[in-house]
C-alpha cells in the first residue's frame, strides 16, 4: 500500500478510536492506537511499549571517613584524594560535579551518604553518575548506566560503576531531584590511577 493511502487509512482509525473514549478506559484507547499504527507499518512491532527505567541502588554498607586535615567547611563540594581513591564533602547541594579523575581500571566502587530535610516519599534518594571527559578535554560525555541511587537516610550505601577505560578522566555528578530541599553528605570514590586531578571549564561540557 502507497503510503499516500495509508495515511488516510490512519486517520480514519484514529477518528474511530477516539469514538470509543466516551465508553472505554484510556489504556484500552492507548492499545487500540498502537496496533493501527504497528499494523499499517509506522512503527516496528514491540517499539511503541516504553522501556521502563530500572533504578540501580547502591547496597547497604561500607563507611565514608574524611582524612585528617579535610576542612569540609571550604566550600559546599570539597575534594581530596588520597592514594586510589577521592573525598568528596558536599553541603546543601541539588546539582554539583567534582573535578576529574584518572581511571584505575574499568570500574570504581564508590560509597555515599547523605541527608535531606524533604519528608516527601519521592525524594528520599540523591543520584551519583559518571562523565567522561574527551581526549582534546573539549566535551564530556555520560557513561552509560552509570547513574546509581543513594538513600538519604544518612547510612552508607555502595556500589561498584563499570564501563570505563583505564587512564580516562572522568567526573562524579551528584544531583538530588528536590527543588526546595539539598542533600549533605559525601562520597569515597575509590579506584582511581593518579592523585591529580583536572578541573575543567563545565561550559565544556555536551
Amino acid at each position: 500500500m502507497k503510503r499516500t493511502r495509508i495515511i488516510p487509512a490512519l486517520a480514519l482509525c484514529m477518528v474511530l478510536a477516539l469514538t470509543l473514549t466516551a465508553c472505554s478506559p484510556k489504556e484500552v484507547l492507548k492499545d487500540l492506537i498502537l496496533k493501527t499504527v504497528t499494523a499499517l507499518g509506522f512503527i516496528e512491532e514491540g517499539s511503541g511499549e516504553e522501556e521502563e527505567s530500572t533504578e540501580v541502588l547502591a547496597t547497604a554498607g561500607g563507611d565514608v571517613t574524611f582524612p585528617e586535615g579535610m576542612d569540609t567547611s571550604a566550600a559546599r563540594l570539597v575534594t581530596q584524594v588520597e592514594g586510589d581513591t577521592m573525598y568528596v564533602s558536599f553541603s546543601g547541594i541539588a546539582n554539583r560535579d567534582t573535578e576529574y579523575f584518572v581511571a584505575g581500571s574499568d570500574s570504581v566502587t564508590v560509597t555515599g551518604y547523605a541527608t535531606t530535610e524533604s519528608t516527601n516519599e519521592n525524594f528520599q534518594t540523591f543520584k551519583v553518575a559518571l562523565w567522561e571527559l574527551s581526549d582534546d578535554k573539549t566535551t564530556t560525555s555520560y557513561v552509560i548506566g552509570s547513574t546509581v541511587y543513594y538513600t538519604t537516610d544518612g547510612s552508607c550505601y555502595n556500589y561498584t560503576i563499570s564501563g570505563l577505560t583505564p587512564g580516562k578522566q572522568y567526573k562524579i555528578n551528584i544531583s538530588y531531584d528536590s527543588s526546595v530541599f539539598y542533600v549533605t553528605g559525601g562520597l569515597k570514590v575509590q579506584g582511581l590511577g593518579s592523585e591529580e586531578l583536572t578541573s575543567v571549564d563545565n561550559s565544556a561540557d555536551a
